[in-house]
């Protein structure tokens, strides 16, 4: 696991490097920790998992920074460590995992750093289907929903651009397997990545890219249960 860390107050890196490292070992996690003062030294293009970035770092802005890096690797997990809390909103923008007040830094890092590289964990999860005999794995992060039509699973893909996979299966079995991953069945035909819902209503949940699905009225209160304790387990406030 790469680990990106860079703050204009080389202090601050030297810190969160250190506090870091001895987590780490902890876990026995092989990582490698990448500390700059300036985002300039930077290289863009290393497959960075996490990245933890001070917001006001004189030369360019750590929310333009953040997406550059993004731009470069879509699945990276971001943390802002920085003192101005005005800035949090913007965060939302680049996707950031976790946004740390340094006055809070010594609290909050370890648990705000384990929920990150869980994170880039499940990320890296794949779902391997088969379609006509061919063995195909799809990354977790990369499915926006699966709808399912008698025995057929359609998997709809982030990417408009990329053409939808249609294969053989049941979609309760394959509920069963992947609803740990973070999703969930808001009803018998559509199993949606909680990640990209933007809105859960009564009469519709709308998905990221504006698409909008019907869950069940019967199971609502149960299902909107279940998303929000995702949701507060899995997203940050202020």
């Amino acid at each position: 696991m790469n680990v990106l860390v860079c703050d204009d107050d080389r202090q601050v890196v030297d810190s969160v490097i250190e506090s870091l490292k001895h987590q780490i070992e902890e876990t026995n996690t092989a990582s490698k920790f990448y500390g700059f003062s300036q985002p300039s030294q930077v290289n863009l293009s290393l497959p960075y998992d996490i990245a933890l970035l001070d917001i006001d770092m004189g030369e360019i802005n750590g929310i333009d920074f953040a997406r550059k890096l993004r731009a470069e690797n879509g699945n990276i997990v971001i943390i802002f460590i920085t003192n101005f809390i005005q800035y949090a909103p913007e965060g939302f923008e680049v996707q950031a995992f976790r946004y740390l007040l340094k006055a809070d830094f010594s609290i909050k890092l370890p648990s705000y750093f384990d929920s990150a590289v869980q994170e880039v964990l499940r990320r890296k999860q794949l779902v391997t289907i088969s379609i006509n005999s061919e063995i195909i794995d799809v990354p977790v992060n990369d499915i926006l929903y699966l709808e399912s039509h008698r025995r057929t699973i359609i998997m709809h893909l982030l990417d408009e651009n990329r053409q939808a996979y249609q294969f053989y299966g049941n979609i309760t079995e394959l509920s069963e397997k992947i609803e740990p991953l973070g999703f969930l069945r808001i009803q018998k035909s559509y199993l949606v990545n909680m990640h990209y819902i933007e809105l859960f209503q009564y009469n519709r949940v709308q998905m990221r890219g504006g698409l909008c699905l019907t869950p069940s009225e019967k199971n609502y209160s149960e299902l909107k249960q279940k998303y929000l304790q995702w949701r507060g387990k899995s997203r940050w406030t202020l």
